[in-house]
């Protein structure tokens, strides 16, 4: 069982080997918790979705789920929440995962709609995540995020001093994260900033401007600590 299910798994990622304390009792263990996420996802029926093979966790939500797409393989563990409020969809593509009690949200505001959500093929997201859509969020393919990843779209407006700030409106500017890039644990990103492609960034670093591809990433402010490619 152990050498049919590697070699399953090497159509995907070849260079994959299982640890040699996996034995099978672990992978029969693994097939029926996958086989119960398999089985919640016909959930999916009561939005008039077709299940597909995804693999959700418990206690997952959906809100405007007809503005929801979610591509096959995908798993979405215990307790995240998708709201599909927006002008665009949001959009998970194949192969994805979504971290425990993540939120990733188009928008809250029922008066001013934020923009879409775009996830790529194969890319991982820790727990606890916060993403948010307002001024559109893309995450390109194959990018390894850690947890409690922010996403802020938009900043609250604040120059009136006889204005709370709270009525005072929101500038919104797009995020994009590009391809293969590694996001460490508790990193922030704020409106309009583009992440490079094949990009590493430190835990902890808060992103407030763009950054050019195949950086090293770091700080907070972040900044560009080296190319990845140069001595």
């Amino acid at each position: 069982m152990k050498k049919l299910l590697q070699k399953i798994i090497q159509k995907k990622n070849p260079a994959f080997v299982f640890d040699e304390n996996i034995d099978t009792g672990i992978l029969i263990a693994l097939f029926f918790d996958k086989l119960i996420c398999l089985i919640r996802s016909l959930k999916l029926l009561f939005y008039f979705k077709k299940p597909g093979l995804i693999f959700l966790g418990p206690n997952v939500r959906f809100f405007n789920m007809k503005n929801i797409s979610i591509g096959k393989w995908t798993k979405i563990d215990r307790g995240a929440y998708l709201s599909g409020l927006g002008r665009g969809k949001l959009e998970i593509g194949r192969g994805a995962g979504i971290g425990s009690y993540s939120q990733i949200i188009i928008s809250t505001s029922f008066n001013n709609l934020g923009e879409y959500i775009k996830i790529g093929n194969n890319v991982g997201i820790g727990q606890f995540a916060s993403l948010g859509g307002s001024g559109g969020l893309t995450i390109g393919d194959n990018c390894i995020i850690g947890q409690y990843f922010s996403c802020h779209p938009e900043n609250h407006n604040y120059d009136r001093s006889d204005v709370l700030i709270k009525n005072q409106g929101t500038t919104r500017a797009a995020i994009v994260v590009g391809e293969n890039c590694w996001i460490g644990s508790k990193v922030t990103v704020l409106a309009g900033v583009e992440i490079g492609a094949n990009s590493v960034v430190a835990a902890g670093a808060v992103v407030t401007k763009s950054m050019p591809p195949n950086s090293i990433i770091g700080g907070v402010p972040a900044r560009v600590i080296k190319n990845r490619f140069e001595a």
